[in-house]
């Protein structure tokens, strides 16, 4: 039990640790601690204990802080306080004494003050905690953190590094947004490609959520499916830093094999904007339809596109290629887009996929977050 709770952990801390890594601007002057910071914070060389944060409003915090007594019994630590700047301050309290729900009543709850704890945040992951405890196996000390969870879709410094953020749900309506396949022949015939474009309730066990279903079955060794619409507004022809996210899901576990590729790792998730419309156009030397923005080739991004990721969600093949259906966040973070926007002022934003595996593909996007700078050259 307790190597495989560090193996998630361990594996969450991979899945971090590679987010990080890529590149991306931190302000020089960052802004006061808001509810990005929120999530899971440990010591990897104490893995064990750590702190859950809850960033609120008005300049509070909650702060619960799970560790151990000099005997080696549970010991919660938990309070709330204020925030300033890049720290927060909490009072924190020990609790002994409870049941368990059934037996409540036979417990007598205690509460004792335990005392102060500060957290000095260095960036979206890491940070310093120090405290001052009148419990004698604590007294004062102090610990680098480093972030372990964060809350789904939240971005660190997003505010800061983008003046403006469009999102767009569909969750009760397609907000705009229209679909696009090609590379495919344009004389196909019939359902071939079985191809199709719905917003309905996704299946079991996500049938609380709703999303705009891309189906296409690819024949043609490249088949690519996309949703795009237009943000308009903006400064016709200027040149925008554009970073897009989206929320998929998808059946597809990794590691399966399958015609030509695998049906989840080789089917690429790519991200993108546009100054004109993507559309399918007839090539007239082939015959066949091709997109008129770059969106690269399979596991090539291009000047409009970036891989994201792939369609392939967190389970294994072991139980065959068609698993539960999960939701997953995607991002160019860490790729940059340099856009300009069309000569109307409107932005063509998109989501989609470019397979490589020549079977059915079908999935889900939920919701898409579209965040733009007008860009200067440093």
């Amino acid at each position: 039990m307790k190597s495989s709770i560090l193996l998630f952990l361990s594996s969450i801390v991979i899945a971090f640790a590679s987010s990080a890594a890529l590149a991306q601007h931190i302000p020089v002057n960052p802004p006061s601690i808001r509810a990005d910071f929120s999530g899971s914070w440990y010591n990897p060389g104490q893995s064990g204990h750590g702190l859950m944060v809850e960033v609120l409003d008005q300049q509070r915090a909650v702060v619960a802080w799970y560790t151990y007594d000099a005997l080696g019994a549970p010991l919660w630590l938990i309070g709330n306080g204020t925030v300033q700047g890049q720290e927060m301050t909490v009072e924190l309290a020990s609790y002994s004494g409870g049941r368990p729900p059934s037996g409540w009543a036979e417990g007598d709850l205690l509460g004792e003050p335990w005392g102060t704890l500060h957290l000095a945040f260095e960036g979206c992951n890491a940070a310093n905690l120090s405290w001052e405890s009148s419990h004698s196996d604590f007294g004062s000390g102090e610990l680098a953190l480093q972030r372990l969870t964060a809350l789904q879709g939240e971005r660190c410094y997003a505010e800061e590094q983008f003046s403006m953020q469009v999102r767009h749900s569909f969750e009760r309506r397609t907000q705009g947004f229209k679909p696009v396949f090609a590379d495919l022949p344009g004389d196909r015939q019939g359902g071939d490609y079985e191809l199709d474009f719905r917003r309905e309730l996704l299946p079991p066990p996500l049938s609380d959520y709703a999303g705009l279903r891309l189906t296409g079955h690819n024949r043609s060794d490249d088949l690519a499916m996309l949703v795009t619409a237009p943000i308009h507004g903006l400064q016709p022809g200027s040149l925008y830093r554009v970073e897009v996210e989206a929320e998929i899901a998808s059946n597809v576990p990794h590691g399966c094999a399958g015609q030509g590729g695998s049906p989840g790792d080789d089917v690429y998730v790519k991200l993108g904007a546009s100054g004109a419309e993507p559309v399918a156009e007839t090539d007239l030397q082939s015959g066949w339809l091709r997109l008129n923005v770059d969106y690269g080739v399979q596991a090539q991004p291009g000047a409009n596109a970036r891989v994201a990721g792939t369609l392939a969600n967190s389970q294994d093949c072991g139980g065959g290629p068609q698993g539960e259906w999960q939701i997953k966040r995607v991002s160019t973070q860490g790729q940059p887009l340099l856009i300009p926007a069309g000569d109307d002022g409107a932005l063509w934003v998109f989501a989609g996929t470019d397979s490589g595996f020549e079977g059915l593909s079908q999935y889900y996007v939920l919701s898409m977050t579209t965040r733009l700078e007008p860009y200067q050259s440093e």
